[in-house]
């Protein structure tokens, strides 16, 4: 048996960068709440690139957040109308760039000399939902957004969950994190399993459409996220459902009702993850209660935060390179998802 790769520098390689970043490239990402973008024009971060997004007339449009000009920050400059159309000015020297992103406007141009098209900036695609803005870097995306049916759902009450600080970590490796039951009973020993009983439970895996799709049985400690308050343990059935790459929805049935956790990761570049969570639930439903919820919710991301970004490299290796140990059957959906990635050519490299 040939022995395991160690990996001894503290980040991957520059091929692997460069592999992570084309390869999530064609996807949509979140980048930020709706929300909080009002009239002026915010500076986001994706797979290392600045950009700009901007509302012409409630819609949301997407920039490379540098002027073609001097390069200064478009982000800095505010949304004007130019021709009776809107567009987003720079604050340097007032060029102005329309919706697809062609200059609408130079006001040092001698009068009659048209605009060139040198001056145009690429317009990325954008879309709203699920209460977050979308983008997606190529002309086409591999996959429409997941299903999130109990966003719309009535029954069910809503949380979110912003969290302080960015995580150090990839997108990849925090989809993977929330995806592993097996670390349950040790990082989370009491909420989500008990030491003494670290068993994995007995896995089906498998993919539908764009997403992959993990169902289980397993019992843990009674509690706010299993159905309510109580003693004792309660048997689970858990559905998870991963949109490919970036999102994942785990469903928690039990006796007490259905609970649901909604992540949504922005891959701001290859050690760095921007996460939206949302959290539904259709029992213990009043108001005054959230809070409670997302107090808890906050205390088990806590808990894995410095576990996920202890890890190295911070992109996943490859099958190939032995890097890594996955053991089955306990690791079989972790296997399933990167073996997905590697296919979609977001794991290329160590």
């Amino acid at each position: 048996m040939a022995p395991r790769t160690q990996i001894f520098e503290d980040r991957p390689s520059d091929e692997a960068i460069a592999g992570f970043r084309a390869g999530m490239a064609p996807f949509w990402h979140p980048v930020m709440e709706s929300a909080a973008l009002t009239e002026a024009p915010s500076p986001v971060e994706l797979l290392g690139r600045r950009l700009v997004l901007a509302r012409f007339d409630g819609a949301v449009h997407v920039f490379p957040d540098t002027c073609a000009h001097f390069q200064a920050q478009l982000s800095l400059g505010k949304v004007v109308v130019v021709d009776g159309k809107p567009a987003l000015q720079c604050p340097y020297h007032g060029w102005a760039f329309g919706a697809d992103g062609r200059c609408a406007r130079i006001p040092q141009l001698p009068e009659g000399r048209a605009i060139p098209a040198a001056a145009d900036i690429p317009a990325f695609r954008a879309r709203e939902a699920y209460g977050l803005i979308w983008v997606c870097l190529e002309a086409e995306a591999t996959f429409d957004l997941p299903p999130f049916p109990e966003y719309d759902d009535d029954t069910f009450r809503k949380v979110r969950l912003a969290e302080p600080e960015d995580t150090a970590t990839s997108s990849t490796r925090m989809i993977m994190g929330t995806l592993d039951d097996t670390h349950f009973p040790w990082v989370h020993e009491g909420i989500l399993g008990d030491q003494d009983h670290p068993e994995p439970p007995d896995h089906e895996v498998w993919r539908e459409g764009s997403q992959l799709v993990l169902r289980y049985e397993a019992e843990q400690p009674a509690g706010l996220f299993n159905g309510g308050a109580g003693n004792g343990s309660v048997k689970l059935l858990y559905t998870d459902y991963v949109g490919m790459p970036n999102v994942i929805r785990l469903v928690k049935d039990s006796p007490g009702g259905r609970y649901v956790i909604w992540l949504a990761t922005c891959p701001l570049d290859w050690n760095r993850t921007r996460n939206f969570w949302i959290f539904a639930r259709n029992y213990d439903m009043a108001p005054e209660r959230d809070a409670t919820f997302t107090e808890m919710a906050a205390h088990v991301r806590m808990q894995d935060k410095p576990i996920i970004e202890s890890q190295r490299p911070w992109l996943l290796p490859p099958f190939w390179s032995k890097v890594e140990l996955p053991i089955r059957p306990g690791d079989l959906p972790l296997i399933q998802y990167q073996k997905w990635l590697e296919e979609l050519g977001i794991v290329t490299a160590i």
